[in-house]
Parts: C-alpha cells; structure tokens; sequence
C-alpha cells in the first residue's frame, strides 16, 4: 500500500527491492561465514605443514609435510576471496573510484552508481554462468588434481558458488540503485574502511 504523497508502483518496486537486498544480504553474510571457515582451515593446513616440516628435520620418520599443502591453500584462498566479496559489496569496504564519486553529489553519483552496478551485474552474471559450465564439464571429464588426485570440480564448485554470491549482490545492488534504496550497509561489516 502507498503512504501518501507516494505513488503506489514505486513503492511495490521498493518493496521488490528491499526484499531482493534482504535476500542477497543473507546469502552474502553466509558466504562470508563460509569464507571465515576457508580462513581457518588455510591457517590450520598451513600451520601443520610447518609443524611438519619442523618435527621431520629432528624426527627422520615424520613426513616433512601434509603433501596438499600447497594444493589446498590455493583452493581455500581462491575460496575465501570469492565467497566474501558479496558482503564485501554491500559494506562498501570493496576498492572503488571514489573520487569520481564523491566529485558527482546526488544525481551524478547514482548515475555513477547505477553504471557501475549494471556493469557489474553483467560481468559477474557472466562469470558464474561460465564458471557453472567449466564446473559442470570438469565433473564430466572426471579431471582430478595431479598431486593429490582431487576431483578439480570441487574446488571449481566453490568458486562458481562464490562468483554466484557476488553476482546476485550485485544484481541487487542494481535493483536497489534503481528503485533508490541504501546501496551500503556498513554495520553488516566487521571491520571499518580505515582498517
């Protein structure tokens, strides 16, 4: 329903809108947590490998290492990046061209704002649409990994997981410029710009 003085199609459009950004800010912040965890699991494998390494020189029966060290650091990097830049979006923690934006005030900076999502959107949409099918082609060709054999469609999986969670932010954050809505929400953050 229209509050007065409003008309009633722009306000179901940001009643659209809002419920769009609400879903698009669950999805982010569990990315985020799942990134967190990638974040933990990489400290932990990196500090047994070292661990390792250590107790081999004084101990010649330990291995000097996990032997998916490396391997798997990369896969929970490349994961921890994508699957938290979504919620790094919506906080406006992500690096930007701020100075064009803060010389456009009002108008010039939404039309800023609305070319950068639009933008955005594409090539993220893009991205996790090929992403999806390079995924999907991997698992067919049953490609695994050359050092610990494994299958190269999980690792991709979780990175077309984390380019999804950054394209629907973005497709929100779209929806949200249009219908005139909050772009950022710093409080979702847990760190601040300056940081």
């Amino acid at each position: 329903m229209a509050t007065p003085g409003q008309p009633a199609n722009l306000t179901g459009t940001r009643g659209f809108a809002a419920a769009l950004q609400g879903a698009a800010d669950v999805v982010s912040v569990a990315g985020a947590w799942l990134a967190g965890g990638c974040i933990v699991a990489l400290t932990l494998l990196v500090l047994v490998d070292t661990l390792l390494a250590f107790a081999s020189r004084h101990i010649p029966a330990v291995p000097s290492g996990t032997g998916v060290g490396w391997e798997y650091s990369a896969y929970l990097m490349g994961a921890a990046f994508v699957l938290g830049a979504g919620l790094t979006l919506r906080t406006g923690l992500q690096l930007r061209v701020e100075i064009l934006l803060s010389a456009g005030r009002g108008r010039i900076a939404r039309v800023l704002e609305l070319f950068a999502a639009a933008l955005g959107s594409l090539v993220t949409t893009s991205l996790t649409l090929w992403l999806a099918q390079f995924t999907l082609r991997t698992h067919g060709y049953g490609e695994v990994s050359q050092d610990s054999f494994t299958p190269l469609w999980i690792p991709q999986a979780v990175l077309t997981l984390g380019m999804g969670v950054l394209a629907f932010q973005m497709l929100a954050r779209l929806v949200t410029c249009l219908a005139g809505g909050r772009l950022n929400k710093p409080e979702l953050g847990v760190s601040t710009a300056i940081e």
